[in-house]
């Protein structure tokens, strides 16, 4: 049946159920019912589905052109800023399978700064994840600071692209934790990056939904501080950019940038990621 048809017949019924299961890209599904006709499939969005996962930030990035609000579409509400301004691109390619929209471009004049404080500790397990697609070799995709707009003293959990194009997760605690992948990824493709702390297991850094890099014995110093997209100073961090602000500052494209204030499962991040399929 074609899409001109399903829309001409009457009484068609769409039901969008979530069906309770924690973490599940399947658990989305789209019914569409009339008397003769059944149709069932899938529906992938990136935003949904962190939404259902429990995303208490989350950060699309796709407000189109001009004006200066990063919308928060979670709960919480708190909206972030373009510091800057905005500047958007074609969505074309778009890192998500559907719907297709605008995302944002950073760069070293423009990044997010965000509202409200969130509680980073060694016994409290988070997650962050997002969407970037470069082709330089710098920058903080997102993390954690104690300003809101500054070249932050006290940082962690800070997600980023290094010198050489890799992606580290770079966290202060009792000492420093970087993990890094083994191979670079400012190739000019969409990737999906998570970083994660379980307070039982350590640290976890994901790409394209596979494990790059863990840590059984790392966690965060206690740190309340302020989620920033796009930049944050990584001075004292031996993958960071020492004292170059220039240089921490993410440059190109940037979608769905997300906080979970729990650890992602294996499966869930592999979830995630089939977002682009």
């Amino acid at each position: 049946m074609t899409k001109r048809r399903l829309a001409a017949l009457a009484g068609v019924l769409v039901l969008v159920t979530w069906l309770g299961t924690s973490s599940t890209v399947s658990a989305f599904l789209a019914r569409v019912v009339n008397t003769t006709n059944r149709v069932t499939s899938a529906v992938l969005d990136c935003t949904q589905v962190p939404l259902a996962d429990g995303a208490t930030r989350h950060y699309p990035l796709n407000e189109g052109s001009g004006g200066v609000i990063a919308y928060d579409a979670s709960s919480t509400g708190a909206d972030g800023t373009y510091q800057g301004g905005r500047n958007s691109n074609a969505a074309n390619p778009y890192p998500c399978a559907r719907p297709v929209d605008w995302y944002a471009r950073l760069d070293q004049t423009h990044w997010v700064s965000t509202p409200g404080t969130i509680a980073i500790a060694p016994g409290s397990s988070t997650t962050q994840e997002a969407w970037f697609r470069t082709v330089n070799s710098q920058g903080v995709i997102c993390g954690f600071g104690g300003t809101q707009t500054g070249a932050s003293t006290n940082k962690t959990n800070l997600l980023t692209i290094t010198s050489t194009g890799r992606v580290a997760f770079l966290v202060k605690g009792s000492s420093n934790y970087e993990l890094t992948t083994s191979y670079s990824l400012n190739d000019g493709a969409w990737h999906h990056v998570v970083g994660v702390h379980n307070a039982s297991t350590g640290l976890f850094l994901y790409v394209d939904g596979a494990l790059r890099a863990s840590n059984s014995s790392g966690h965060p110093s206690a740190l309340t501080a302020y989620f920033r997209i796009g930049y944050e100073n990584t001075n004292g961090f031996t993958n960071g950019f020492g004292t170059d602000q220039d240089l921490a500052h993410f440059w190109d494209y940037m979608a769905f940038v997300s906080f979970y204030p729990y650890a992602f499962t294996s499966t869930q991040v592999t979830q995630h990621y089939s977002l682009a399929a």
